[in-house]
């Protein structure tokens, strides 16, 4: 009984506050590149066409989209051609679902891990992260690259891609860890969530401008999906060499640590029995 309880003592370790947690996850800084790594050299292990499938993903999308929103639906690129317009949001918003979706499963994949090693749980959702975002890193060389010939306009603007980026890390982060720990329980998570990210994607304007929302509705439609001005932002800067809309970059940017704190809490206060449910 003693033995027991001494366990489940060290395993709950990292249930206390938030600097203590924090301050263990960096000194496990190193871990979470190992996955990271890890994950990156798996996903185009034996691929033929390695890395290019990050570039291929968003341009197959582009081309959907140039034909039914660009063609059938005319829906304008604000300044700029439709597929630029297109292109700009479309390789942040795959950074988030690549992200999500890899980051939710990231328990479950590791499992044999989880029950024999400790280490902050964490860890494996944010090495998907970050292994997502060499994705992105990739695919913002071939926005950079195309989008002069796509009819996009560039300035010292761009250098304002690297805060959204973190904004956008902080808010795919928090999403993919909530998701990730439900999905140790509740398995149809499994399911669910490539219909969540569809919906996710047509419910953020990545095919449409922001400014198809109603302007006495935008705020609030910005402070329930936070991920709408940061995108927005994606496209100002890459399409129009204009800075990102701070106020609405704002409200982005506290949603986006908004769910980063909730889904941490949640993942740290499910973590001490992750090891038996997986």
């Amino acid at each position: 009984m003693t033995g027991t309880a001494m366990e489940l003592t060290i395993e709950g370790r990292s249930g206390g506050r938030l600097v203590p947690r924090l301050r263990e996850l960096w000194a496990y800084r190193e871990v979470v590149w190992a996955f990271a790594e890890r994950n990156t050299l798996l996903k185009y292990k034996q691929a033929v066409l390695g890395v290019a499938w990050s570039l291929l993903q968003p341009l197959v999308f582009l081309g959907v989209f140039f034909i039914v929103f660009g063609r059938m639906a005319r829906i304008s690129g604000g300044g700029s051609s439709y597929a630029a317009f297109a292109l700009a949001a479309l390789v942040p918003w795959f950074f988030i679902q690549n992200s999500v979706s890899f980051g939710a499963q990231a328990l479950l994949s590791d499992a044999a891990l989880v029950r024999k090693v400790y280490f902050p749980r964490e860890a494996s959702v944010l090495g998907a992260v970050l292994s997502a975002g060499l994705d992105f890193g990739f695919g913002l060389i071939l926005l950079l690259a195309l989008e002069p010939f796509l009819g996009g306009r560039l300035s010292w603007s761009v250098i304002s891609v690297v805060p959204l980026w973190l904004m956008l890390a902080a808010l795919a982060s928090g999403v993919a860890m909530l998701l990730g720990a439900l999905n140790v329980y509740y398995r149809d998570f499994r399911y669910v969530l490539p219909v969540f990210l569809q919906l996710w994607m047509f419910a953020s304007p990545v095919a449409y401008p922001i400014t198809t929302i109603r302007p006495e509705l935008r705020m609030l439609y910005i402070a329930v999906n936070p991920a709408a001005p940061l995108l927005d932002g994606f496209r100002r800067v890459l399409t129009q060499g204009q800075w990102p809309d701070p106020g609405m970059c704002a409200v982005g940017a506290a949603g986006a640590v908004v769910l980063l704190g909730a889904g941490y809490w949640l993942f740290k206060s499910m973590e001490p029995v992750f090891a038996d449910a997986v």
